[in-house]
Protein backbone atom coordinates (compact mmCIF):
# COMPACT_ATOMS: atom_id res chain seq x y z
CA UNK A 1 0.00 0.00 0.00
CA UNK A 2 2.56 2.57 0.63
CA UNK A 3 4.81 1.53 -2.32
CA UNK A 4 1.46 2.23 -4.32
CA UNK A 5 1.16 5.39 -2.85
CA UNK A 6 4.57 6.42 -3.14
CA UNK A 7 4.71 5.15 -6.62
CA UNK A 8 1.74 7.93 -7.02
CA UNK A 9 3.43 10.54 -5.62
CA UNK A 10 6.29 10.94 -8.01
CA UNK A 11 3.76 10.12 -10.78
CA UNK A 12 2.00 13.09 -9.99
CA UNK A 13 5.10 14.92 -9.64
CA UNK A 14 6.20 14.37 -12.71
CA UNK A 15 2.67 14.99 -14.65
CA UNK A 16 2.64 18.76 -12.45
CA UNK A 17 2.98 21.23 -15.00
CA UNK A 18 2.89 24.44 -13.04
CA UNK A 19 5.69 26.51 -12.86
CA UNK A 20 7.74 24.82 -15.90
CA UNK A 21 6.88 27.73 -18.19
CA UNK A 22 8.72 30.23 -15.55
CA UNK A 23 11.48 27.76 -14.53
CA UNK A 24 12.57 27.25 -18.48
CA UNK A 25 12.48 30.98 -19.19
CA UNK A 26 14.29 31.29 -16.21
CA UNK A 27 17.19 28.78 -17.52
CA UNK A 28 16.78 30.26 -21.20
CA UNK A 29 17.48 33.85 -20.21
CA UNK A 30 20.78 34.01 -19.66
CA UNK A 31 21.03 32.24 -22.80
CA UNK A 32 19.02 34.51 -24.77
CA UNK A 33 21.13 37.84 -23.11
CA UNK A 34 24.37 36.85 -24.10
CA UNK A 35 22.97 35.82 -27.88
CA UNK A 36 21.24 39.26 -28.25
CA UNK A 37 24.53 41.42 -26.82
CA UNK A 38 26.75 38.69 -28.88
CA UNK A 39 25.02 39.61 -32.06
CA UNK A 40 24.77 43.46 -30.93
CA UNK A 41 28.59 44.01 -30.34
CA UNK A 42 29.10 41.53 -33.34
CA UNK A 43 27.79 44.09 -35.38
CA UNK A 44 28.89 47.01 -34.40
CA UNK A 45 32.55 45.68 -35.16
CA UNK A 46 31.94 44.66 -38.30
CA UNK A 47 30.66 48.22 -38.47
CA UNK A 48 33.81 49.55 -37.26
CA UNK A 49 36.35 47.29 -39.39
CA UNK A 50 34.56 48.62 -42.48
CA UNK A 51 34.81 52.18 -41.12
CA UNK A 52 38.47 51.89 -40.73
CA UNK A 53 38.86 50.23 -43.85
CA UNK A 54 37.08 52.84 -46.16
CA UNK A 55 38.82 55.85 -43.71
CA UNK A 56 42.66 54.00 -44.93
CA UNK A 57 41.62 53.50 -48.56
CA UNK A 58 40.50 57.36 -48.79
CA UNK A 59 43.65 58.36 -47.04
CA UNK A 60 45.78 56.39 -49.39
CA UNK A 61 43.43 57.98 -52.51
CA UNK A 62 43.68 61.67 -51.27
CA UNK A 63 47.97 61.46 -50.48
CA UNK A 64 48.05 59.55 -53.74
CA UNK A 65 46.47 62.79 -55.96
CA UNK A 66 49.46 65.13 -54.18
CA UNK A 67 52.30 66.37 -56.11
CA UNK A 68 54.17 66.59 -52.22
CA UNK A 69 52.71 66.87 -48.66
CA UNK A 70 53.79 68.41 -45.33
CA UNK A 71 53.43 67.59 -42.14
CA UNK A 72 51.11 69.86 -41.57
CA UNK A 73 48.90 69.04 -44.69
CA UNK A 74 49.14 64.86 -43.66
CA UNK A 75 47.47 66.82 -40.27
CA UNK A 76 44.62 68.58 -42.16
CA UNK A 77 44.30 65.27 -44.47
CA UNK A 78 44.30 62.68 -41.49
CA UNK A 79 41.71 64.34 -39.88
CA UNK A 80 39.35 64.85 -42.32
CA UNK A 81 39.90 60.98 -43.15
CA UNK A 82 39.04 60.53 -39.42
CA UNK A 83 35.86 61.94 -39.41
CA UNK A 84 34.58 58.53 -41.28
CA UNK A 85 35.14 56.55 -37.89
CA UNK A 86 33.08 59.26 -36.21
CA UNK A 87 31.46 59.56 -33.50
CA UNK A 88 33.98 56.77 -32.24
CA UNK A 89 37.36 58.48 -30.64
CA UNK A 90 40.00 58.95 -33.14
CA UNK A 91 42.71 60.07 -30.34
CA UNK A 92 44.77 56.45 -30.11
CA UNK A 93 44.10 55.95 -34.33
CA UNK A 94 48.09 55.34 -35.16
CA UNK A 95 48.23 56.19 -39.20
CA UNK A 96 51.81 55.43 -40.96
CA UNK A 97 52.10 57.26 -44.15
CA UNK A 98 54.71 55.60 -46.72
CA UNK A 99 56.18 55.95 -50.00
CA UNK A 100 58.06 53.21 -51.76
CA UNK A 101 60.35 52.47 -54.32
CA UNK A 102 62.40 50.55 -56.34
CA UNK A 103 66.58 50.03 -55.34
CA UNK A 104 68.71 49.51 -58.15
CA UNK A 105 67.96 46.02 -57.36
CA UNK A 106 63.96 45.97 -57.71
CA UNK A 107 63.53 45.22 -54.31
CA UNK A 108 61.24 47.69 -52.71
CA UNK A 109 62.87 50.46 -49.88
CA UNK A 110 60.92 53.26 -47.80
CA UNK A 111 61.27 56.72 -50.17
CA UNK A 112 60.07 58.41 -46.95
CA UNK A 113 57.72 58.00 -44.15
CA UNK A 114 55.56 59.78 -41.56
CA UNK A 115 53.60 58.97 -38.07
CA UNK A 116 50.24 60.26 -37.51
CA UNK A 117 49.05 59.99 -34.54
CA UNK A 118 46.53 62.63 -33.13
CA UNK A 119 48.55 63.56 -29.89
CA UNK A 120 52.09 63.39 -31.00
CA UNK A 121 54.23 65.53 -33.14
CA UNK A 122 54.74 63.49 -36.84
CA UNK A 123 57.71 60.58 -36.61
CA UNK A 124 58.93 59.03 -39.59
CA UNK A 125 58.17 55.25 -38.75
CA UNK A 126 60.44 54.02 -41.03
CA UNK A 127 64.38 54.92 -42.09
CA UNK A 128 64.79 55.85 -45.57
CA UNK A 129 66.07 53.36 -47.91
CA UNK A 130 65.04 50.74 -45.59
CA UNK A 131 63.73 47.38 -46.84
CA UNK A 132 60.53 47.35 -47.06
CA UNK A 133 58.87 44.28 -46.49
CA UNK A 134 55.04 44.70 -46.09
CA UNK A 135 54.01 43.75 -49.33
CA UNK A 136 51.58 41.16 -50.20
CA UNK A 137 52.96 37.88 -51.75
CA UNK A 138 50.50 38.17 -54.65
CA UNK A 139 51.17 41.84 -54.92
CA UNK A 140 55.43 41.38 -55.24
CA UNK A 141 55.28 38.27 -57.59
CA UNK A 142 52.75 39.44 -59.48
CA UNK A 143 53.66 41.09 -63.57
CA UNK A 144 52.08 43.67 -62.81
CA UNK A 145 53.50 44.10 -59.50
CA UNK A 146 56.50 45.54 -58.83
CA UNK A 147 56.91 46.60 -62.44
CA UNK A 148 54.42 49.27 -61.86
CA UNK A 149 57.43 50.64 -59.57
CA UNK A 150 60.16 51.35 -62.11
CA UNK A 151 60.89 55.17 -62.19
CA UNK A 152 57.83 55.42 -59.65
CA UNK A 153 56.81 55.49 -55.83
CA UNK A 154 53.68 53.90 -54.07
CA UNK A 155 51.93 55.22 -51.35
CA UNK A 156 50.72 53.05 -48.61
CA UNK A 157 48.94 54.03 -45.62
CA UNK A 158 48.72 51.74 -42.39
CA UNK A 159 46.19 52.21 -39.80
CA UNK A 160 46.10 50.34 -36.42
CA UNK A 161 42.31 51.20 -35.06
CA UNK A 162 41.81 50.06 -31.15
CA UNK A 163 38.32 49.10 -31.06
CA UNK A 164 36.57 49.04 -27.43
CA UNK A 165 33.54 46.68 -27.35
CA UNK A 166 30.95 48.45 -25.80
CA UNK A 167 29.89 45.19 -23.87
CA UNK A 168 32.26 42.63 -23.94
CA UNK A 169 34.74 45.53 -23.05
CA UNK A 170 33.88 44.07 -19.04
CA UNK A 171 35.64 40.30 -19.93
CA UNK A 172 38.48 41.65 -22.21
CA UNK A 173 40.31 43.99 -21.11
CA UNK A 174 42.02 45.32 -23.80
CA UNK A 175 41.15 47.00 -26.85
CA UNK A 176 40.71 45.04 -30.22
CA UNK A 177 43.12 46.25 -32.95
CA UNK A 178 41.87 46.81 -36.82
CA UNK A 179 45.21 47.00 -38.54
CA UNK A 180 44.05 48.02 -42.12
CA UNK A 181 46.63 49.45 -44.97
CA UNK A 182 46.12 50.46 -48.34
CA UNK A 183 48.49 51.73 -51.49
CA UNK A 184 47.68 53.84 -54.49
CA UNK A 185 49.86 54.75 -57.25
CA UNK A 186 50.85 59.04 -57.28
CA UNK A 187 47.99 60.24 -59.70
CA UNK A 188 49.64 63.53 -60.08
CA UNK A 189 53.15 62.91 -60.48
CA UNK A 190 55.47 59.92 -60.61
CA UNK A 191 56.60 60.58 -57.30
CA UNK A 192 54.74 62.52 -54.54
CA UNK A 193 57.24 63.82 -52.57
CA UNK A 194 57.80 64.78 -48.59
CA UNK A 195 58.78 68.40 -47.88
CA UNK A 196 58.63 70.61 -44.46
CA UNK A 197 55.98 72.70 -43.64
CA UNK A 198 57.76 75.67 -45.84
CA UNK A 199 57.71 73.64 -48.97
CA UNK A 200 61.44 73.44 -49.30
CA UNK A 201 63.83 70.67 -47.99
CA UNK A 202 61.69 68.04 -50.62
CA UNK A 203 62.68 64.54 -50.85
CA UNK A 204 64.49 63.32 -54.40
Amino acid sequence: MRRRLFSTAIQRALSDRSGMAATEFALLLPVMVVLFFGILELSEGMTANRRVAVAVNSAADLAAQSQQLSPTQVDGLMESVLAILEPASVNDVDINLVSIILDSEGDPIVHWSLHWNNDVQPTAPYTAGEDYDKLTAEFTTSPNGLARLQNRSMIIVEMTYPYEPQFAKYFVSDPIPFNRSAKRAPRLVTRVQLCDDSGNNCTT
